[in-house]
């Protein structure tokens, strides 16, 4: 064999060893970001169902509004709804800040950079959605017990001294238990990133 053949051999064999390392990459990224997309799924879905259940309760509100008799029902009723629909939205487009990063058309460090805001910004709207959330609690018990006909039981010192304490509590550790899943998602899915430096 002379050098010239050995040579256009060489160039060939390299040549298809740089097209299936592309493709290896390609594919690669492409399972990354699959997996990337149903990590965040585990936060998204759930979120999905909790802004339906929101905007269907701000819906039933808003449907209702004229039956309401007490104008601090009315203002109640307004307060929840504004934060029924508002949370959502701005828990949804967080979540879509972070799954939709195009990890195949940007640098690793642009993308850890954009998803570090977006989980920055994910986690702000979790935390004003635990206070706005017990804020929800108490606006919203006056006007459904007004629709509801059983506006006694509200002036019942019982409840506002039990049940009401014991309904923050719940939704207290409840969000905390939601949160630490989200993280553990969100730091997975993070050292997912990391990992395609």
């Amino acid at each position: 064999m002379e050098l010239d053949e050995m040579k256009s051999l060489w160039a060939d064999l390299s040549l298809q060893v740089e097209k299936q390392d592309k493709i290896h990459k390609e594919l690669l990224m492409e399972i990354t970001k699959q997996k990337f997309r149903n990590k965040l799924n585990s936060i998204r879905i759930p979120e999905i169902l909790g802004s339906m259940v929101c905007v269907g309760y701000a819906m039933y509100l808003l449907a209702r509004f004229a039956d309401f008799e007490l104008w601090y029902n009315q203002v109640f009723a307004l307060v929840t709804i504004f934060i029924m629909i508002a949370l959502p939205v701005a828990s949804l487009t967080a979540i879509k800040g972070m799954r939709n990063l195009r990890l195949d058309k940007e640098s690793p460090a642009t993308i850890l950079n954009k998803f570090t805001k977006s989980k920055i910004r994910f986690w702000n709207v979790q935390r004003y959605g635990m206070i706005f959330g017990a804020i929800v609690m108490l606006t919203l018990i006056p006007p459904l017990a007004e629709l509801n006909g059983s506006g006694e039981m509200i002036s019942n010192p019982v409840f506002w001294l039990i049940y009401i304490p014991a309904g923050l509590v719940f939704m207290y550790l409840f969000s905390r238990w939601a949160l630490k899943k989200y993280k553990g998602v969100i730091d997975s899915s993070e050292r997912m990133l990391r990992d395609i430096e």
